[in-house]
């Protein structure tokens, strides 16, 4: 990998003017990584870097605004340095025609070594009528640094050596679906590019004879297609049981009688198990189909066992080693509705050993009965499921408590210790924004908590007398002078640690307890809160490194917990964290603590280090902060570049961002439609 660097992948500051921002990927006709700026909008990249750099991008119209609409607009370009200010650089006046398709200007720009921030801006000119252009757009805009460290990756581990096809027992309970929905279901199995198969369909109780027919129709007519029929109805976990009792595959799949599989599911998953026959679960992605047409797809991360506690997210496809499943009981119907979420639950207490397949291999059907589809038809299954997670909670001696949010996703809050002591670090060379930081440390509830402070010495009294005058307590402070981050985590004591890279105000009460709830699980090195900007946008929510570049998880977003992570239930697995981080002082200390090397970066080394130590991170959607004190927004060039050559043998792909996401910028936006 070169050291070319899409500027999609780097943080704007979040300012007024930057409101007005959209990148998007071929949009109208036009190819490439197109960022689209509202009249009157401009986005500021504040960077270091290691030496000159070059900047190349394109500024044009829209087809369409070109083509329907009149007037003007001026595409500029900005470089500041730290020595001669602010200078413009590059400009465009972009007028719309009602022929002709506008050529799109091109900029070549160097950038010094001195440079500090890249502004990218769009002016309209003239009167705004209901026809006129508002907006215009950059194509493709790329950093090139000849100054990145080359990469020395190593050769892709050696396959496993691949043993016999499993043969994979597919698991159908019936009860009255459509019957067309029925056809296509074990149609989808019959037509697998796989051929170690066997299907065990299990009629319970259905009353249409016509479905009925059509069981024993295909039970008939292929001798791998197995039917047991249930006169009156045992539900779905009598159903499921039924038809595991049948199967004699090394491995079940489960498929639901209204939904199906992709051709090559089995022929994937047996590759999977080939090449790790030591597997006990595999699970996909999956889309959900309304009338033959995708409505969405469920891109999902590698194994997260953070996430499936509050978000069943495995789902379909899933295949699960057969004896397992049946040494720990098979389904049980007091979890029906969510019996699948109950016996993963049991299965991951007895294994690790899973893997994801990131392709769509499964077809979830939306229809008035089925969840994809109306999330009120099975309320009995969010009881249930909940149920089911407080149950695995109580078995592997978790203390806390399962409330439910949206359907589907749930809250889990940990019981923590009053008398669990935190240490507040943080630097800072200026005391804005301390005070109405310490003001709300002070009335969130957990008790056991102080303040490390590092600071120039110039500050260090005024730091100090901000905080005790914001409510802080003078023996519960500690001044580290002249110290950063590092020096002021170094100087803590407590049993956990909050690194804070800019001081943070609370918006949510209890959010020093959620954290360090996740941050005392055994198998948690870091935990998260949602960071945002003044105005309420996310400045951090954590960090995927597909190409081995940090992206910051929906950095500028609008921060509607409608709509991201999980509704704020749910906890998500991640790479890393960065902003403010939560960790225990054990964690700290045999990790080695931060590598201030990587300045600015420190937070997401020190939570990849834990990841190569076996341990996770974690962002906790529902513990939110607001970033307060100067901007600390940069976009460190050569610490990235260090970064990825550094951790380049294990996050080129990383494990929670799916690979059907685009790698150029963090926004969950799939590759293609």
């Amino acid at each position: 990998m070169s050291g070319r660097l899409p500027l999609a992948s780097l943080r704007p500051q979040l300012d007024a003017t930057s409101d007005g921002l959209r990148w998007t990927v071929d949009p109208d006709g036009v190819r490439g990584r197109v960022l689209i700026m509202r009249g009157g909008s401009a986005a500021t990249f504040p960077l270091v870097l290691g030496g000159p750099v070059a900047f190349t991008a394109r500024a044009m119209l829209l087809p369409h605004d070109w083509r329907d609409r009149e007037g003007l607009a001026r595409a500029w370009i900005r470089v500041s340095t730290a020595d001669a200010g602010s200078h413009e650089v590059f400009s465009v006046t972009l007028a719309a025609s009602d022929s002709g398709q506008p050529r799109g200007h091109r900029a070549d720009l160097p950038l010094p070594a001195k440079t500090t921030a890249l502004t990218l801006g769009v002016d309209i000119e003239g009167a705004r009528e209901p026809r006129a252009l508002n907006r215009a757009i950059w194509v493709d805009p790329i950093l090139t640094d000849p100054a990145a460290r080359p990469l020395h990756t190593p050769p892709p581990p050696v396959g496993g050596h691949a043993g016999d096809e499993p043969l994979i027992s597919v698991l159908v309970p019936v009860h009255d679906p459509e019957l067309q929905m029925l056809e296509d279901a074990i149609e989808s199995v019959r037509s697998q590019t796989y051929s170690r198969w066997e299907l065990c369909l299990v009629d319970d109780g259905s009353r249409n004879p016509q479905i009925v027919h059509s069981l024993e129709r295909h039970a008939a007519t292929d001798p791998r297609i197995h039917l047991t029929r249930h006169d009156t109805a045992h539900g779905i976990s009598g159903a499921t049981n039924a038809a595991l009792d049948r199967a004699s595959g090394q491995f079940i799949a489960l498929l639901d009688h209204d939904d199906a599989l992709t051709p090559d599911a089995l022929h994937r998953v047996a590759e999977t198990i080939a090449a790790d026959p030591a597997l006990d679960m595999v699970y996909s992605d999956e889309e959900i189909v309304l009338e033959s047409r995708r409505v969405w797809g469920h891109f999902k991360p590698d194994w997260s066992p953070d996430t499936l506690r509050t978000n069943g997210y495995t789902c379909h496809l899933g295949v699960y080693r057969r004896d397992l499943v049946r040494e720990i009981g098979g389904f049980r119907s007091e979890y029906n509705g969510s019996q699948d979420v109950d016996m993963i639950l049991r299965l991951i207490e007895r294994t690790d050993r899973i893997a994801h397949i990131p392709d769509v291999l499964y077809r979830w059907r939306v229809h008035a009965g089925s969840t994809a589809g109306n999330s009120h038809a099975k309320p009995y299954a969010y009881v249930a499921a909940r149920n089911a997670i407080a149950g695995h909670l109580g078995r592997i001696g978790v203390d806390g408590e399962v409330a439910f949010g949206p359907p589907g996703l749930y809250r889990l809050t940990h019981r923590v210790d009053p008398a669990l002591t935190v240490d507040l670090a943080l630097a800072v060379t200026e005391t804005t924004g301390l005070a109405e930081a310490a003001t709300s440390w002070c009335e969130q509830p957990h008790p056991a908590w102080r303040v490390v402070l590092g600071a120039p010495e110039a500050i260090t009294d005024s730091a100090l007398d901000t905080l005790i005058s914001a409510g802080v307590a003078p023996e519960n402070v500690t001044v580290v002078a002249g110290g950063g981050l590092a020096d002021a985590a170094s100087a803590a004591t407590a049993e956990h640690l909050v690194l804070m890279q800019t001081p943070a105000m609370g918006l949510t009460r209890d959010w020093l307890t959620r954290l360090l709830g996740y941050s005392a699980q055994t198998g948690i090195a870091a935990a998260g809160p949602v960071l945002l900007s003044p105005d309420g946008r996310i400045v951090e929510a954590g960090i995927a490194l597909p190409d081995g570049i940090a992206l910051h998880l929906l950095h500028g977003m609008r921060s509607s917990m409608d709509k991201l992570f999980g509704y704020g239930t749910s906890v998500f697995n991640v790479s890393a964290v960065s902003g403010v981080l939560c960790t225990s002082r054990a964690s700290y200390e045999r990790l080695g603590g931060l590598r201030p090397q990587y300045r600015g970066l420190a937070l997401i080394d020190y939570c990849l280090r834990a990841a190569q130590d076996g341990r996770r991170t974690v962002i906790v959607p529902d513990a939110r902060l607001r970033a307060i004190g100067p901007d600390i927004t940069t976009n460190d060039l050569p610490a990235l570049w260090d970064l990825r050559a550094d951790w380049a043998g294990t996050h080129t792909r990383d494990p929670y961002y799916n690979p059907n996401y685009r790698a150029d910028r963090g926004d969950f936006t799939p590759t293609a439609g």
